[in-house]
């Protein structure tokens, strides 16, 4: 089961997708913010343990949902690769253009400052729908992956999905914020990620066109 997982691109591309949303330009500047609110807390463990489930939970629902279209889309064929490849395509030009499909949504993230497990659990959820608009066009790309796949799986690479924003987030995320913040306009090394993972999008989009990734 373990070498399974490891060899299963899908794990890898739905982790990928994850860390790309992650670096959202829309989200980096709040971050410092999230992180005051999760850490601002007695019960620090079972906020974070709360935080990582509501997120976790809200994507995997998401991914769920969209491999409920799998069973139905199965019996096109290579049609659904052309359609789900260029979709996959378009989004990747998106994500370079750092354009948004849904608008920003806000969302008062310090009423769930304090508390334990439960304020955690609420504020991974919250914080989750503010990366749904700002990562619209990577997370519309990984809906197109987990479509073709079922209902488990889809909320399996959901889950995945979200390991990609939290584990950065929990890590890393003050520096890179810090870091972002004491630089005049974008950075260097934001739009380098960005083209790198709109390459990564694009890329995967074509290989699906051309039948050569299977979920």
């Amino acid at each position: 089961m373990e070498i399974t997982l490891v060899r299963d691109v899908s794990v890898w591309i739905a982790l990928g997708h994850g860390v790309l949303a992650f670096f959202s330009p829309c989200v980096i500047p709040l971050i410092p913010g999230f992180l005051g609110v999760l850490m601002t807390s007695g019960r620090r463990f079972l906020k974070v343990l709360g935080f990582f489930l509501g997120l976790s939970l809200l994507f995997s629902i998401m991914g769920a949902l969209s491999g409920n279209i799998g069973p139905f889309l199965e019996r096109y064929g290579q049609m659904v690769n052309i359609a789900v490849g260029s979709g996959i395509v378009l989004m990747g030009v998106l994500y370079l253009f750092e354009a948004q499909i849904f608008k920003t949504k806000q969302v008062n993230i310090w009423k769930y400052k304090g508390g334990g497990f439960w304020k955690g659990f609420l504020l991974g959820m919250a914080i989750g729908f503010v990366w749904i608009p700002c990562s619209s066009p990577v997370l519309a790309s990984i809906f197109m992956i987990t479509s073709q796949t079922n209902s488990v799986k889809g909320a399996f690479l959901l889950f995945i999905f979200s390991l990609g924003i939290s584990i950065p987030f929990l890590t890393i995320g003050g520096f890179v914020a810090k870091l972002s913040s004491r630089s005049f306009g974008k950075p260097k090394w934001e739009r380098t990620l960005r083209i790198a993972g709109s390459a990564f999008i694009i890329t995967l989009g074509i290989l699906v066109v051309l039948g050569k990734m299977t979920w």
